[in-house]
């Protein structure tokens, strides 16, 4: 061997150490307790529990008073004839302010911002459903593509093989070189096959990568294996449990709790508004900014109020009873949409039970298709090494076993993902898949 290739195979050899080395091998329960923890979405809305949680209390709802303080500083300058007068007053003040009454709207406000806090809540159990899902799904992509790696290498190497066995073949005089090309061509072209697969299995785990919040060129090696799901359902109580658990259905339930709220809102208007407003004020005359000894007298005193006042609105345009009717008209519209959301989870749920039983049935068939496409291919392999078969006919049961293989993993992928659907409709995706 020539030392260029001593040296590309050393080459091969560190490369190919190196992938080993820098794999991380990972589990599914630890890919989704890093995801939960890393990922963007979440943290998001995370932050905006917190918003809403500085939000619901009762200052933000108006039911404290709100205290001030002034401070004014007035002066003139006046001539008249040959006379000249300046006057300077300087008043710093104290003010409270406190709405006492408002029809009950500090109530209801303080009402909506719980529901705006519970609501805050659901959006981030949505996020975080949508996050564990798609971690899921994505950390089986990577077993799935590291398997059709796996079979198209198996694929390339028989194609290898066959090659070399032809070449020997033509060496020994046995053979022809029109069966060499054939041969070579069918390995370069499962090679090329097995070279961009390589590249859709990288771009698995980078995917993985970017839903668990890592950076970097990760290299994961999954420890579990693609296996058929083969629960069995009620569809009666997947129902229930979709109506029960559903997250987004809870959150259009909360919807509609505000929608209820805002009509109460705008019905606070009718009744009247009591308002208490106190505050004291004190007034200095600086003797350097006053030409008149008689300002004097007013100097340094102190004045107190304490005023109450009733407000009732008679008539504006009948606003109010507009505004109610409005409320009013968005509530019927949520009711609707309430409505179609049902309907529209319902015939989800029949289409995604649907397809995962008759996915159950595809993955057993496909299964059973690759252990006989296996076993002609063994069989097939005997056959053409001692002629009984041609490299045509070969090569079409090669090919055939590649397409059967790969539709194998798909299925099994696909169960995956239809179970995994199934249960994130029914509510159950947090509590089957909380880290341990």
């Amino acid at each position: 061997m020539k030392p260029i290739y001593y040296i590309l195979l050393l080459i091969l050899i560190i490369s190919t150490f190196n992938n080993v080395l820098a794999q991380q091998p990972i589990t599914l329960n630890e890919a989704i307790t890093i995801g939960l923890e890393n990922n963007y979405g979440i943290k998001i809305e995370k932050s905006n529990i917190a918003i809403a949680q500085k939000q619901n209390n009762w200052q933000y709802a108006g039911a404290y008073p709100s205290v001030s303080f002034g401070l004014g500083f007035n002066n003139s300058f006046v001539q008249r004839e040959d006379d000249y007068f300046k006057t300077g007053q300087v008043q710093p003040s104290l003010r409270l302010n406190w709405l006492l009454f408002d029809g009950f709207s500090v109530r209801i406000r303080k009402s909506q911002f719980e529901i705006l806090e519970s609501l805050s809540e659901g959006n981030t159990v949505v996020v975080i459903e949508n996050t564990i899902q798609a971690i899921i799904l994505g950390y089986y992509k990577i077993v799935l593509e590291k398997e059709r790696l796996n079979v198209m290498e198996e694929v390339m190497n028989l194609s290898k093989d066959r090659y070399d066995y032809i070449q020997n073949r033509l060496d020994l005089g046995a053979g022809s070189t029109y069966e060499v090309l054939q041969a070579k061509n069918a390995w370069l072209t499962d090679k090329s096959t097995y070279l961009n697969q390589q590249m859709i299995y990288r771009i698995a785990m980078r995917n993985l990568g970017y839903l668990l919040g890592q950076k970097g060129q990760n290299q994961y090696s999954p420890s579990d294996s693609l296996a058929p799901v083969l629960n069995k359902y009620n569809l009666a109580e997947l129902k229930d449990k979709m109506e029960l658990n559903n997250q987004t259905l809870k959150n259009q339930y909360l919807n509609q709790m505000m929608l209820e709220k805002s009509i109460a809102l705008e019905k606070s208007a009718l009744y009247p508004s009591i308002s208490f407003n106190g505050g004291s004020n004190y007034n200095h005359y600086p003797a350097g900014l006053n030409s008149s000894e008689s300002m004097q007298t007013l100097n340094k005193k102190f004045s107190f109020y304490s005023n109450f006042a009733l407000t009732y609105i008679i008539y504006n345009g009948n606003r109010v009873q507009t505004n109610i009717q409005i409320a009013k008209i968005e509530k019927e519209i949520g009711d609707v949409r309430l409505e179609e959301m049902k309907h529209q989870l319902n015939n989800r749920l029949l289409n995604v039970f649907d397809l995962f039983e008759v996915r159950k049935e595809l993955a057993v068939v496909a299964h059973e298709n690759l252990l006989t496409a296996k076993l002609n291919l063994e069989i097939s392999t005997d056959k053409y090494k001692n002629g009984v078969i041609n490299s045509f006919n070969f090569r079409d049961i090669q090919r055939g076993y590649l397409l059967v293989a790969l539709y194998d993993l798909s299925a099994l992928y696909e169960l995956i993902a239809s179970h995994v659907d199934l249960v994130r409709l029914t509510g159950g995706i947090i509590t089957e898949n909380a880290p341990k």
